[in-house]
């Protein structure tokens, strides 16, 4: 009998962990597994998919017409996306193939919620900052704004997923109080879990020494934060972003950071985030910018092949509809 032949498509090439994951689940015998190295945003070229069933793919685009049809001809019949948004697939086209699509949700919720308490502990302590101010030859304990205690201040996050709920221990742990804003949770939902209800953006924005962005970029999402939203925040307090660049107005944001209303920014994402980047909030004395990493860890990458790969297993070798197939 044939072998099913699943693509791992990825930056590393590596195929350690996926060997031994069909191994465990008992149809290596089954699969021949291919493995192709790549640079980002690159998608395969022909050869690479032709025979192959099912794709784990690593920042690989389909959303132009050529590269879906691509895959269609090549008779794929899932992509498994390492990632958990999914802005670079054309899905509407993909669904019209008759090309499944499945994502991660949740697979590096601790990772990106890690990453955000980290850049508001920084922000807190201004520890970039100051020690920008020692590399430049200035030693000044107290330089820069009043620092306060995490105690007692009031974190506000935007939407409550995996990562929101993953950050409410590690702030409640700093003493602080955790309000939400998730028009689709209820009160009872986000209470369960050690947080208070905002019933509005406005309400939380007004209360929060700490905003945390934590929700898709969908069009009501996009430019969420804009220059209204920033006037409502507390005079002083901190925007952390590690959601999707588009959620803030970074124009709106730079005149807020600039006359101190905003005190300052951590950002894991931007609106561009390599060519044509926004150069005056990257360089803004009071910003912290990181390049689109809150995700990564050794964990959540092998968590990344594991879910991905069980999907393709699932579909091509058990003929079941797989765990995260995308609507």
């Amino acid at each position: 009998m044939a072998k099913h032949r699943i693509l791992l498509y990825t930056l590393s090439g590596e195929t350690s962990q996926a060997e031994r994951l069909l191994d465990e689940w008992g149809v290596a015998n089954q699969v021949e597994l291919s493995s192709q190295t790549h640079e980002p945003f690159v998608p395969p070229a022909p050869e690479t998919l032709e025979g192959v069933e099912a794709v784990c793919g690593e920042f690989m685009p389909v959303r132009s017409p050529e590269v879906v049809e691509l895959f269609v001809t090549a008779g794929v019949r899932l992509i498994a996306s390492m990632s958990i948004g999914l802005n670079h697939m054309d899905l509407d086209a993909l669904k019209r193939a008759g090309i499944l699509v499945t994502n991660c949700p949740g697979y590096c919720a601790e990772d990106v919620a890690l990453h955000a308490v980290a850049l508001m502990l920084d922000l807190e302590r201004q520890v970039t900052f100051l020690n920008r101010e020692v590399m430049d030859g200035v030693w000044e304990p107290k330089d820069g704004y009043p620092m306060h205690r995490t105690h007692g201040q009031t974190l506000g996050l935007v939407f409550f997923g995996h990562i929101s709920k993953a950050v409410v221990p590690m702030a409640r742990g700093l003493g602080m109080k955790v309000l939400v804003w998730a028009p689709t949770k209820t009160a009872a939902e986000i209470e369960a879990a050690g947080a208070s209800k905002a019933e509005t953006l406005d309400e939380l924005l007004a209360s929060s020494d700490v905003v945390s962005l934590h929700c898709p970029l969908i069009p009501m999402t996009e430019h969420l934060i804009d220059a209204k939203a920033l006037a409502t925040m507390k005079e002083g307090a901190f925007l952390v972003n590690t959601a999707r660049g588009d959620v803030v107005d970074e124009e709106a944001l730079l005149a807020a950071l600039d006359s101190g209303h905003i005190r300052g920014a951590g950002l894991d994402t931007l609106h561009a985030e390599t060519s044509h980047r926004n150069e005056a909030l990257v360089r803004h004395p009071r910003v912290i910018v990181t390049p689109h990493c809150a995700y990564n860890s050794v964990e959540s990458q092998e968590r990344l092949i594991e879910m991905t790969l069980a999907d393709c297993v699932d579909l091509a070798v058990r003929g079941k509809r797989p765990a995260h197939v995308v609507d």
